[in-house]
């Protein structure tokens, strides 16, 4: 069996094109019966276990693919140095049910109490020990110690990391500054975050594995891991004025590894012009199915992005519909997601007063449905690794209306047959895209499917099965 592992460093509720990119590859990985796709989280929050079983639980992640935390993968070398399980908890005479929480006391002193909810990866109780320097909060999810938390009065927080009871790992921080963490396992200290997340990368079992690092932020833990190593950029090298971004070109001439991916031919060929990759640049192309239930009649267009506006900036595309609103009175502006820029997007809106029109709908859970009820996306972007959501919405018969810039929208979109492509910046052109689009929005459905046989999912898992396959070859 070959552990395929997906390191990368941040991801939240819901996530972006580079989130989606990750889960679909991992469930393309479970399809293939010999190997064991891993998803391994730097974070050791039980929270975050909770997460992946309700992407479980709706489907989002299949049932093979497993979520490993940074400590969890580190259990077989703690137990090798002799680590045991502990009980941290004070003693107690008797207990107390109340309607939402346990008490425990200790003669008439409460020597801890549990406060337990449902979740999809079982019950998380939080448990309050009182203590002088600050109350102890542990959390146990399915009755198995997972975390210890002190908020101390000098406004540090001091946080234990427990595998099945057994304490893996420690650290201080201030605020969300990391201050110093100690690697329970090795008996070491370390004041550089960076090097404390190596120490633990180091000991992992990594034979026979491949790793691949989701994105430059955690391709510092390159160099220590014993595995088949590639580099998957999602993001585009150059900065939304076509700069090349200096962090990411040193990551990608210094990435220490067996391999570079992109998404798109286009990209390759500028990572060949712009920087001296380290390593073979290959180009796995993503793919995208069409919802399960095709809705019946479309209407509106809509947005589906991070509403942050450096980089996506969807104001201009309300804007351009307030221009062309009064020709389409029974097309609206639906906008769907969350992100930094919502409360710029609610002035204009007010300030535009295009409110009945021009709506932000919050983020949807069901991205493909919404294209499917579309008459037409805008994809405002200023810089592009590939576009996800272009290809999600062609694939479920959604004409797209993008910026023309690198890389993915020149990929996938035909203009004038799929959707159409437009200056950045450009409001008089981007309301004119949308005037053409919505003039004839039946033709622009009916030319989605042109061009897509390359993003098929047959084509997508014989891509990654050759991929790996070369990768433990070499």
């Amino acid at each position: 069996m070959t552990r395929v592992y997906s390191i990368f460093e941040r991801v939240g509720i819901g996530g972006g094109g580079k989130t989606k990119a990750v889960y679909h590859r991992m469930n393309a990985l479970a399809e293939i019966a010999d190997f064991e796709p891993i998803i391994l989280s730097i974070d050791h929050s039980p929270r975050r276990k909770v997460f992946y079983a309700e992407l479980q639980a709706k489907g989002t992640l299949g049932p093979r693919v497993r979520n490993l935390t940074m400590p969890e993968a580190c259990l077989e070398a703690a137990l090798e140095v002799g680590g045991a399980a502990v009980n941290p908890f004070p003693a107690f005479d008797r207990i107390e049910e109340k309607t939402n929480r346990t008490v425990y006391w200790a003669g008439e002193a409460e020597a801890m109490v549990d406060k337990t909810k449902a979740t999809a990866a079982g019950p998380l109780t939080k448990r309050v020990v009182p203590h002088p320097d600050g109350d102890l909060e542990y959390l146990l999810l399915g009755g198995d110690l997972c975390q210890l938390i002190q908020k101390k009065a000098d406004g540090t927080t001091e946080t234990t990391d427990y595998v099945r009871g057994l304490p893996v790992r420690w650290v201080r921080t201030q605020g969300r500054a990391f201050q110093v963490g100690k690697n329970l396992v090795n008996g070491r200290t370390y004041r550089m975050p960076r090097a404390f997340a190596c120490s633990f990368i180091e000991m992992m079992d990594w034979d026979g594995a491949v790793v691949f690092f989701d994105g430059v932020t955690s391709a510092y833990l390159s160099p220590v891991t014993r595995a088949k190593r590639a580099l998957f950029l999602h993001a585009d090298h150059r900065g939304p004025n076509g700069a090349i971004v200096p962090r990411s070109k040193f990551l990608i001439e210094n990435f220490k590894g067996e391999a570079i991916v992109t998404s798109t031919e286009v990209h390759k060929a500028q990572i060949a012009a712009d920087v001296m990759p380290s390593a073979p640049v290959h180009v796995i192309p993503h793919f995208c199915e069409a919802a399960a239930q095709p809705v019946a009649v479309r209407r509106n267009l809509v947005t589906v992005s991070r509403l942050e506006l450096v980089g996506k900036p969807i104001h201009e595309c309300i804007e351009a519909f307030c221009q062309i609103s009064a020709e389409f009175p029974d097309v609206d502006y639906l906008i769907y997601g969350v992100g930094a820029g919502q409360r710029k997007l609610e002035a204009l809106i007010a300030r535009l007063g295009c409110g009945q029109r021009v709506r932000l709908m919050g983020y949807t859970t069901e991205p493909l449905s919404v294209f499917q009820g579309a008459l037409a996306s805008v994809y405002p972007t200023t810089t592009e690794g590939f576009g996800l959501s272009i290809l999600e919405a062609l694939t479920n018969g959604c004409p797209v209306i993008s910026y023309d810039v690198n890389y993915g929208p020149r990929e996938m979109i035909v203009p004038g047959v799929s959707g159409e492509l437009v200056p950045p910046g450009d409001i008089a052109a981007i309301a004119g895209a949308m005037r053409r689009v919505l003039r004839e929005p039946a033709r622009y459905q009916a030319g989605t499917s042109q061009g897509l046989g390359w993003y098929t999912r047959q084509a997508y898992v014989a891509n990654y099965r050759g991929f790996v396959d070369g990768l433990l070859r070499g």
